[in-house]
């Protein structure tokens, strides 16, 4: 009985801005006469920093200081639409809705200002919170002064609105399923590379190192971005060799009845960690940003299964990789049986499964 050290390494691919059944979000923004500018937009912020990124894309739009915008969603009566969190699209969709309010205000803005400074408004450009005459920045007006101008001298509230929504993808071959239009706006690539140990006495599973790398479109937040992939890599781990809701299923059996009896990782479980971010931009995405929310959890679970059967041999295809399935599997193969189960049935893997499909995701899992 040993312990054996195997690496594995997994590729996948995800979609954002997706709309097969409508998927909008909204938003709308005012400019107060002090210059400080208000966003109203219906994304709840769950932890994945929404609101500090959309509000860095409304203060680049218009060319404010970050710490000049005010993000509201409290509450679903004051708020635009939004679809929802999820599926990656907070910052892809909302941003795309934020980011087009936040232009129509610029353009506001700049008008406002042509009055003010008697020029027009196509000469005039907005930077930290000074619009300013094109090739002659000393010409300027600060962006409160041309919004207390445009409240108490003109009688105009600057605002924008904005919304996204993709157009529906018609299929235009039945036969095919080929179809007008991609039913997404953008793809997202990972890659994700472990090196584990796996004991065969006991079929315990340890992940040693995980080095991930992630196609973002842009990281429009970086040290947001890089903690989404922490995080993800923590959900992944967990996925890949310790959650189970139903370890008997179909079978509710032994299901745990409390959250205590739900295994997760904790810090302590956490291999060394590599993250690459990669910037590929998105040419729909807000400033390039791609979605990358659910994907970095989805790379783990099968490069786990390829590194253990770099290790010991075998190929493990349900997760999580629990030690019960490893020392199962080592049964059969110290018994001459290469088969493993897909969809409840007996199958070779000579005839239907290849590294390629299981690393590239482990879709027949229960």
């Amino acid at each position: 009985m040993a312990k054996h050290r195997g690496k594995g390494i997994s590729a996948i691919e995800y979609p954002t801005g997706m709309n097969q059944n409508g998927d909008p979000s909204q938003a709308w923004i005012k400019v107060k006469p002090d210059g400080r500018v208000d966003v109203f937009s219906g994304t709840a912020d769950i932890g994945n920093g929404a609101k500090t990124i959309q509000s860095q894309i409304v203060a680049e739009a218009i060319g404010v200081p970050y710490d000049w915008v005010t993000f509201d969603n409290s509450n679903t009566d004051s708020s635009p639409v939004c679809t929802g969190t999820f599926a990656s699209r907070a910052t892809f969709v909302g941003g795309n809705a934020v980011l087009k309010a936040a232009k129509e205000v610029k353009l506001k803005l700049l008008e406002a200002a042509g009055k003010e400074m008697e020029i027009s408004p196509e000469d005039l450009e907005i930077n930290d919170g000074e619009v300013s005459v094109k090739g002659s920045p000393s010409e300027k007006m600060g962006v409160d002064e041309v919004a207390g101008a445009a409240a108490y001298g003109h009688g105009v509230l600057i605002t924008g609105t904005g919304a996204q929504l993709k157009p529906y993808s018609e299929i235009t071959n039945s036969a095919t399923g080929e179809v007008d239009s991609p039913p997404h706006s953008a793809i997202s690539y990972a890659a994700c590379a472990v090196e584990v140990e796996v004991d065969d006495e006991t079929g315990e599973v340890l992940v040693l190192e995980m080095t991930q790398c992630y196609d973002v479109g842009r990281a429009i937040n970086p040290a947001l971005v890089e903690g989404q992939i922490q995080g993800g890599a923590m959900m992944g781990l967990g996925l890949g060799v310790l959650e189970n809701s139903y370890p008997y299923y179909p079978s509710v059996d032994h299901r745990g009845a409390q959250y205590n009896s739900y295994m997760i990782p904790s810090p302590l479980d956490m291999p060394k960690v590599k993250t690459i971010i990669i910037e590929n931009p998105s040419a729909d995405g807000p400033y390039g940003a791609k979605g990358i929310g659910e994907m970095a959890n989805n790379s783990q679970p099968p490069a786990i299964a390829s590194a253990v059967q770099d290790a010991v041999g075998i190929w493990v295809t349900e997760i999580p990789i629990t030690p019960e399935a490893v020392l199962k599997a080592l049964e059969a193969k110290n018994a001459g049986d290469d088969s493993v189960r897909r969809d409840g049935k007996l199958v070779s893997f000579d005839e239907e499964l290849s590294v390629n499909t299981v690393a590239s995701g482990l879709s027949w899992s229960a």
